[in-house]
């Protein structure tokens, strides 16, 4: 009996489409894209194309708003350190006692650092009591980052609801959105969501790239530096 697969949650299968778009770029069109010369143009084509295809996927504004990271963790992880980066005298975050370890161990490490963690819990339908999280809001508060789709249960969270509220309390909001994207109809060019992270290997894409939106305008410290990719960011 052949073994089915049914980990779709964990990681997909990489769509065979997906592999031969890339295969040029593994062959002939091998340049830097931050290069000068003609070798560069094709790939900084390609990657232009790629993000405006992201942008159109989540409903952003501007391909600006679309930066390439490694992973679902690296998105999240700049996202949050960004935001306490850009506001060193708000040191409380808020998030939910079901995110992911890649936002849960962060927090984890942030709360040793001395910032105060408000882990919201959930009930026994998964669900976020929201008049408690309105009563967390405050200027002490430096991002809210709360997961579209939880992974284990399936609980959509109102996070377009949450990001409104947030930014009323003139508070950052971040979401992880690896269990949503490509699965949830989404414009974020309609919505207070400042930032948001994407994981391509959960809507088969490789391993070993992920996105962060970041709306334009919003508060930024980068979490790696060095070269130019990005615009710097």
């Amino acid at each position: 009996m052949p073994d089915i697969y049914l980990d779709n949650n964990a990681t997909t299968k990489v769509d065979r489409a997906v592999v031969d778009a890339m295969i040029p770029y593994f062959t002939e069109q091998f340049g830097n894209p931050s290069s000068i010369h003609r070798f560069a143009d094709g790939v900084a084509r390609g990657i232009k194309k790629a993000r405006g295809q992201v942008q159109e996927l989540l409903g952003a504004e501007h391909d600006s708003e679309i930066i390439f990271t490694s992973c679902g963790t690296e998105s999240d992880s700049t996202a949050i350190l960004s935001a306490i980066k850009a506001q060193p005298n708000r040191k409380e975050i808020i998030t939910t006692a079901v995110e992911h370890p890649a936002i849960l161990n962060l927090c984890d490490y942030l709360e040793k650092e001395g910032y105060t963690i408000h882990r919201m819990p959930v009930d026994k339908c998964g669900r976020l009591n929201l008049e408690a999280y309105k009563n967390l809001l405050s200027d002490q508060v430096a991002i809210v980052s709360v997961m579209w789709a939880n992974n284990e249960t399936g609980t959509i969270f109102p996070v377009e609801q949450m990001a409104e509220m947030a930014n009323a309390a003139g508070v950052m909001f971040h979401t992880d959105a690896v269990q949503a994207v490509g699965k949830i109809p989404m414009m974020l060019q309609d919505t207070k969501i400042d930032m948001l992270s994407l994981s391509g290997h959960k809507l088969h894409a490789p391993k070993g790239i992920g996105v962060l939106y970041l709306r334009r305008g919003t508060r930024y410290r980068p979490l790696l530096r060095g070269g130019h990719q990005e615009r710097g960011r």
